[in-house]
């Protein structure tokens, strides 16, 4: 006992002394520490082509004050690809001549948001004049009819009747309304401003043309901005905001969502003005969807480096980087230690019994690319589909090794058909929960089977359901965003692991559970 308290000791003074040392003179502050949040943003296009001349043309997000956009990467397999831009877009264009065939294209992107709040002055008075590039968005449109009368109606029974003063004070009234009083419906097709305003409801698209329109009829320039909204997952719809002139700024208004002189931190613009996100030539049955991931990297912290740079982990995993290896795939084996010792905590100290003990740690990590609620879903899944296996194997005679490789072989197969499926419905997550350790499910159907018939199914349901308890823990703590930066951030921690790992490797008392079972005894 004493070798093993000194060793523990040793680990955890090992650990202090190297954060000490790095805190120092590495260069390592606690607001180095806060990880950026980095989107995968992937579009996938299809398009049946006859043997004409073909061409598509999407509008593609840009550098700008809210985003940066890095990785790009392009794909298409029968036609051309070309990019091109004017003073407000990007977009590509995929072309060609005579083809004939199924054309798969594909865009995807890194993509780091930088949410802004505007703090708008209690009185802003009218300029007297508006730059030239500004000027032309006060003038109608199809769409935007800010000279019909009912929007110079409403915008001057919204103003009080009287001529607009003060900037803030009207686009505060017109964006109330707007956002208030028209109702969110889910009517996808296009709705111009005066179409809102008779109807009194609107998506996006409605309400932000009414939006203009009114801050247009009231003197005011505003735009039309298109973008997408990030949130992990498959869509094919994106979203539509404004943005005002105000103190020779663009300023965003989102009067769906109620964001007022905001821009979210999940906010992508594609592009700006009242454009389609796609066109493309007739009759090729052009479809497509958007596919988004979310996660977190370590901040780039060079220009904050101490007086011994080499002494910071940042600088240690650059060459990872560099190298275009993922920084993800290093923080989830990292992470792996840690996952492990909560199983052992929960095995060793509270008394829960589970399938092995690295198998809750893994399938937890697996899940990261998922999430819990498909992960848990797949992986039952796979368990039931795999008993169904292992009965029917059960009537041939055959030895462990074959008949685990048999097993192995229809899980393969299940994960395909999962995949395969996700991904021609467009919804990609069972996708990522089809990347599981294959080897070990296999092996728990196995072990489920032999507990089922050597204890009976009761045992091994609650064996399955203890399992699942661990899991659902390790994937808790491991999805922690602030333990995995803190982890990348000072590997050494794992000195600390280590000695958690001697503490209850020598637990010799009584488990949580054992006190709840036997607690009549403990009371007499």
């Amino acid at each position: 006992m004493r070798k093993v308290a000194v060793a523990v000791s040793l680990l955890i003074f090992a650990t202090n002394a190297m954060l000490l040392v790095r805190l120092l003179w590495g260069g390592v502050r606690p607001a180095d520490m806060q990880p950026k949040v980095e989107y995968f943003v992937t579009l996938q296009m299809s398009a049946d082509l006859h043997g004409e001349a073909a061409k598509i043309r999407v509008l593609l997000p840009r550098n700008s004050e809210y985003q940066s956009v890095q990785s790009e990467r392009v794909e298409s397999h029968l036609l051309s690809y070309s990019l091109d831009s004017d003073s407000l877009n990007r977009f590509a264009i995929w072309s060609g001549e005579r083809v004939s065939g199924h054309e798969s294209a594909l865009y995807d992107a890194v993509v780091y948001i930088r949410p802004r709040r505007f703090e708008l002055p209690a009185s802003t008075p009218f300029p007297p004049a508006y730059p030239d590039d500004v000027v032309r968005y006060l003038e109608p449109s199809d769409t935007i009819q800010s000279d019909a009368p009912e929007i110079q109606e409403a915008a001057r029974r919204l103003l009080g009747g009287t001529t607009p003063q003060d900037v803030t004070a009207t686009v505060e009234a017109i964006y109330r309304f707007v956002h208030e009083s028209i109702e969110s419906s889910d009517y996808e097709n296009t709705l111009d401003a005066v179409t809102t305003l008779k109807w009194e409801e609107a998506f996006c698209g409605g309400k932000s043309r009414l939006l203009a329109a009114l801050l247009r009829a009231s003197d005011i320039p505003a735009r039309i901005v298109g973008g997408l909204i990030l949130r992990p997952g498959s869509k094919r719809t994106t979203h539509v905001w404004v943005e005002a002139w105000i103190n020779g700024v663009w300023v965003p208004f989102d009067a769906l969502n109620g964001h007022y002189a905001e821009h979210p931190g999940n906010y992508l613009v594609l592009y700006r003005g009242d454009e389609a996100l796609t066109s493309h030539s007739r009759n090729i049955n052009f479809q497509y969807i958007f596919n988004i991931k979310k996660w977190r990297t370590p901040p780039d912290v060079r220009p904050a480096l101490g007086k011994i740079a080499s002494l910071n982990a940042y600088v240690f995993w650059e060459p990872f980087r560099s190298a275009h290896i993922s920084l993800n795939l290093l923080r989830i084996i990292l992470l792996l230690p840690v996952g492990v010792l909560i199983v052992i905590f929960f095995r060793n100290v509270v008394g829960i019994t589970t399938f092995g003990t690295f198998h809750p740690a893994l399938i937890a990590v697996a899940f990261r690319g998922s999430g819990l609620a498909w992960g848990l879903g797949l992986y039952l899944s796979v368990l039931v589909f795999g008993m169904g296996v292992r009965l029917a194997l059960n009537r041939v005679e055959l030895l462990h090794t074959p008949r685990l490789s048999i097993m192995l072989i229809f899980v393969v197969i299940f994960m395909v058909v999962v995949t395969y499926v996700s991904v021609q419905s467009g919804v990609l997550e069972p996708a990522h929960v089809s990347m599981f350790p294959i080897a070990i499910l296999a092996i728990t159907i196995e072990s489920f089977f032999t507990k089922s018939v050597e204890l009976g199914l009761r045992q091994a349901l609650s064996v399955m359901l203890q399992t699942l308890v661990v899991i659902a823990a390790v994937y808790a703590t491991l999805d922690s965003h602030f333990l995995q930066t803190l982890v990348f951030g000072f590997p050494e921690l794992l000195l600390s692991v280590t000695a958690g790992y001697l503490v209850l490797g020598r637990f010799v008392g009584m488990r949580l559970s054992e006190y709840r079972r036997f607690r009549w005894l403990l009371v007499a």
